[in-house]
Parts: structure tokens; sequence; C-alpha cells
């Protein structure tokens, strides 16, 4: 496919009236039409980052704070395969990405040419499609043909459940296209949005098993702010009663959640969680972060469970699925709360009251271990959390952190909590923080451990960091939660080959990258820093928090204990 055979500018021209408005580019040769054709496409914003792996995360973070499809453009060969981690990390999250990949002539592939791989469907069933663009244009109705493979790549990307999507593109030589690249009219196809809907009929067996279910627990996943489910879901809690669990990630922080169940279920007594046990569960969003909640939910299984989704193929992480409900969270529970005035039915409390009596004792616990214990991540986790903006997005890193933050609880309508825990692999942490900061106007905390930090150091390889760029380092020399895991814990290959200890400290890459350095030791000085890292607006910035681990891990023993006291 030659700049003459065929123009890859319809590819851009598409993207464009598709409503995509940003793309990340890697550098090669064999891409170079496709690159050209987005970077003078003059209203397609282009950022160029050469570790394909950090391409593909910052992409991801971009479309998830952006909620539309990002482009992702590498050359052939083994560049492609660098975009996995990220792929598989937006299939699980539900994140629109749409990558083109340039490729050789498939007389090509096998004949020991230079970049040349198997490259057709690489993502197969971690992404949502592939597709291939013909590598000739000897017919008239090749174009005709092209912009339906574009227009169908891109619909797939957002449609329910939105995800990754896989074009492949050979092209010939010669490579370069010519000074006066035009981008000719495109016919698009566009997807008119559609909302599923029940039946009466439908709606009258779910209210029948609704009404004869005493506790009913509402359980919210990984899921971006939305004022308009909050609403329905405060609205629905005050007039059934119905706990709601939510992870940090939910993004419930506007209204009244369970707070602490992670805790709270971690050690409970058996008579405390039947007491729990709900009838019916309703859960919606994506990935739960609590696995003392899974745990729990496996084993006191409730009469019946309902999982809101897209997909019909069942996705049961509590073994307790008995009905999936192909609609969304938002129309489930405006049209429930309808439903529900009408019938106007009087429900009990006492369910509710007996979650909340359990959240608070946590929460007691939690304030007594913070006054009765010395310098940890835990309280250096909640000094955090109390000092953040009051409109800012959190990326939480994974591992440890998003525990901590789910521990500690995060307060705030105006804290968008996001973290990669559709595969909750720890690369691409800061690469994923940066991508999300590169597109919002408010700041974006990222709060992040060293190994992460460290592995995905390729993150902040750009000419320019956003200055609402701010990331926070816990530094324990190593994976420091495997020392509070019975398991490794006690194994004689722990320090080296769990914990990977080092003596790296986050200094040199601050300085390298342009960011501004804080380090703290302790309580009192993460409160001084505190203060000066989020006050300076004009220049990104790096907070280390060094730990002992030794003492980390004794205090985080001392934790377990109290938590005992909730029966």
């Amino acid at each position: 496919m030659t700049n003459e055979k065929q123009n890859v500018s319809t590819i851009a021209e598409q993207c464009f009236r598709h409503g995509v408005q940003q793309a990340v580019i890697s550098p090669g040769s064999r891409s170079a039409p496709i690159s050209l054709a987005f970077l003078r496409h003059q209203k397609i914003k282009c950022k160029t980052i050469v570790d394909e792996r950090s391409a593909g995360f910052f992409a991801l973070g971009m479309a998830q704070q952006l909620g539309k499809p990002v482009v992702l453009i590498c050359t052939s060969g083994s560049a492609l395969l660098n975009y996995a981690p990220a792929v598989a990390e937006a299939f699980y999250q539900k994140i629109p990405l749409i990558i083109f990949s340039a490729d050789r002539p498939a007389e090509w592939i096998g004949q020991n040419d230079g970049q040349t791989i198997q490259q057709k469907n690489v993502f197969n069933g971690n992404s949502l499609g592939f597709f291939e663009i013909p590598v000739e244009d000897l017919h008239k109705d090749v174009s005709w043909h092209i912009e339906r493979i574009v227009s169908d790549a891109i619909n797939l990307s957002q449609s329910p459940p939105p995800g990754p999507v896989h074009v492949n593109v050979p092209l010939r030589e010669p490579l370069y296209p010519k000074a006066d690249l035009k981008y000719p009219e495109v016919k698009t196809i566009q997807v008119a949005k559609t909302e599923a809907t029940f039946s009466e009929e439908t709606w009258t067996e779910l209210l029948n098993t609704w009404e004869g279910s005493k506790k009913k627990l509402l359980v919210a996943g990984l899921n971006k702010i939305d004022a308009n489910l909050a609403s329905s879901l405060n609205e629905l809690q005050q007039k059934c009663g119905s706990p709601i669990l939510a992870d940090s990630t939910a993004n419930l922080n506007s209204i009244s959640t369970i707070k602490y169940s992670d805790m709270t279920l971690w050690s409970g007594s058996d008579e405390m969680k039947q007491k729990l046990a709900p009838e019916l569960l309703i859960s919606f969003g994506g990935p739960v972060v609590s696995k003392s909640l899974k745990l729990f939910l496996r084993r006191y299984k409730p009469k019946a469970h309902w999982h809101l989704q897209a997909e019909t193929i069942s996705i049961d992480s509590f073994k307790a699925l008995t009905k999936i409900l192909p609609v969304t969270a938002n129309y489930f529970f405006r049209e429930l709360n309808k439903k529900l005035d009408m019938r106007k039915g009087k429900e009990s409390q006492e369910y509710l009251e007996s979650w909340i009596e359990k959240d608070m004792q946590t929460s007691d616990v939690l304030s007594t271990f913070f006054l009765e214990t010395g310098f940890s991540e835990l309280k250096a986790m909640q000094l955090i959390l109390s000092e953040l903006p009051q409109r800012c997005n959190l990326q939480l890193g994974n591992s440890s952190i998003v525990r901590h933050a789910n521990f500690v609880s995060i307060a705030g309508a105006g804290i968008s909590v996001n973290s990669n825990r559709g595969t909750n692999g720890i690369d691409g942490t800061v690469s994923t923080a940066v991508g999300a900061a590169s597109v919002l106007q408010v700041p974006t905390v990222l709060i992040t451990g060293d190994l992460a930090f460290f592995y995905d150091r390729n993150g902040l390889w750009h000419n320019e960091l956003p200055a609402n760029l701010k990331i926070i380092v816990f530094n324990n020399r190593g994976g420091g939660i495997f020392r509070n895991l019975d398991g490794p814990a006690q194994l004689p290959e722990l320090e080296a080959n769990f914990e990977v200890e080092h003596n790296l400290t986050a200094e040199s890459t601050a300085v390298d990258h342009g960011l501004e350095y804080f380090a703290a030791r302790s309580e009192h000085e993460i409160k001084d820093s505190l203060v000066r890292f989020f006050e300076n607006d004009e220049k990104p910035a790096l907070l280390e928090i060094h730990f002992d681990k030794y003492k980390n891990a004794e205090y985080f023993l001392k934790f377990k204990e109290m938590m005992r006291e909730i029966r």
C-alpha cells in the first residue's frame, strides 16, 4: 500500500469524523505514512512517545479520562507486542483504544525480513476485535472497503462494552508520502445510541424478588464519577435502607456508603458475617478491590445475585450469580425508584443499621490504631488522603497502595479515583497517570509503590511533563506487601526473590525529568512536605516517603490484631 496507490490520510480523516481527537505515536519507518497522516491533521492532537509500552498506558490514561477512543500508532514487529499490557488493561477496564499497527505485505511475513512478525490477532482474547486494511488499491471499491473497516473499528471500540480494537495496516515501499498530503471526503458509518430497557413483565419478576428479600445489599465496583447514578442510589437508600458497599475505585464518595467494609469483613466473626450476609445481592461496575468482600460473599451466598453488565457472558466474581441484568446502572436504579414509588412498600432499616454499627466500630479501631502506633504506610495514606486538593484526579497504584486507600477510605465528592484494576499489574502505573494529567486541568495525584515506580520510569520520558502531575512514591525498598502476607512472610527466599530488596531512591529520576523533589521519613515531614507539594501548580512534583519495612510489618501485625476486636 503506497502513497500513490492508497492515501492513508483516509484513516486519519475517518477517525476525526468519528470524534477522535487524540493520537499517541511511537516513531518508526514502516509506520511513517500512518504517523504523518495523523501528525499533519490539524484537528487531531498527537503525542510522540518512544517506548511503546509506556505509550500504550499513556493513551489508556487519556481515554480513561476523556471517555472517548484514543489512537495508538506503532511500526511493525515487536513494537506492537509492547502494547499488550495496556491493551489487556483497557479490555478489562472497558476503555476504548484504537491501535493502528504498520506491517509488511503478507508475502514477506516469515521471510527473515527485518521487524516482521505475525501481527494478525496478536491481542486475541484481550481485545474486542481485529481488522486489516487491504494491501492493494487496484479497484475503486477498495476505498469504500477501507472506509467501512475504519468505521467498524471505531464503532466497535465504543460499543457496549467499549474496549481496545486492533487495525493492522500492511504497507509497501516507498513509505514516505509527498509533502502535499490531502485529506479526502470520506463516508462515515455512525451507530445511533440506544439504551437497553426491561419489559413490564421483567420488572414484575424483579420487584417480586426485591420485595421478598429482607436483606438487600448493593456492591459497587470500579466506576467513573456519575452524579445521576449517585443521586439514584442515594434516593434508593433513603427509601429502602439498602446498604451500599463501595470500593475507593467505585467513585461514590458523594453519597452515604459503608466506608470500612473491607476491614470489617477482614477478620470479623462467623456470627457477625452471617448477620451481615444478604438475601439479595445487586452488583454493578467493574472489578472489586476488596478480597475480604469477595471471600465473604463466596462463603455466605445470597439467595439471589443480580449483576448489571453489558455482556451476556457470566461475570461471576462471587460465585453466586443467578441473573444477568444487561442494562446500565443508571437505567436500573432510576427505574427501580419509580417502580417502588408506585408500590409504596415499607422497608425495614434493621439490615442497614447492622452494617452501620460495624462500620462505626471499625472506624473507632482505625482511629485507635493511628493514636497508639508509630509511623506506618497506613498512617501516611491517611495523612495524604486527608490533604488532597478538593478537586483532583487520584491515580492509585496497585498492590498495597490501592488496598491501603481502601482501608482508610476516601472522602470528597470532587476527588475522582482511578487505578489500573483491570489486570491489577504494576506495569504502566506512571504512564497512565501522565496520560491522564495531559488531558485534565485539575491536579493528577499518583500514589504508587517503589517497585511500580521504578518499573515504569519511562512514563516520565517526555519533552514536557504536565505541571498538574503530582507523584507520591512509597519507598520501602522492595515489595513490602509480601512481608504482610502470611504465606511469603515465612519464606527464607522472601527478601531476595519476593521483596526484591533494593537501595534506589527516586531523587535522581525526578531531577532527570524536571520534577520538583520532596522527601519525608516521618509524619511531621509528610505534613510539612504536602503543603509545599500541592501548592506549586507551575511544575510537576514528586514526593518520596521512606519507610522502615520491619517497623511497617510490625505495625501492620498490630493492626490485624486490633481488627480482631470487631466481632
